[in-house]
């Protein structure tokens, strides 16, 4: 298997743990695996891909069906939550909370 393949293969594994995550509500959780998955994706981006064989790149090809629908799930969790969370992120924004007992924060 080529280090493409493998690649793939994990952030496709961290994708399925970031779909878990976003179904508990986890978004600490989702973050967290996000930012141990970034340096798997910039690596991804500086292999030869046109250098995989025909089977590697349907395997390939079968792989990023997979991410994209677990992005999609992912997706189809963080949406909602963001629309009900977003007007006491602005009200926030708009009213910031002033330091209590002199502590800045």
């Amino acid at each position: 298997m080529t280090g493409a393949l493998t690649l793939l293969k994990d952030i496709g594994k961290s994708h399925e743990r970031m779909v878990d995550l976003a179904g508990k509500l986890d978004w600490n959780g989702v973050a967290k695996e996000w930012s141990e998955m970034t340096p798997k994706l910039m690596a991804l981006k500086k292999l030869p891909l046109a250098q995989l064989s025909a089977r590697e790149r349907i395997e390939a090809s079968e792989q990023l069906a997979k991410l994209i629908a677990f992005e999609e799930q992912i997706s189809a969790r963080i949406t909602p939550w963001m629309e009900q969370v977003r007007p006491l992120l602005e009200s926030f924004r708009k009213y910031p909370l002033k330091p209590v007992n002199g502590e800045n924060r």
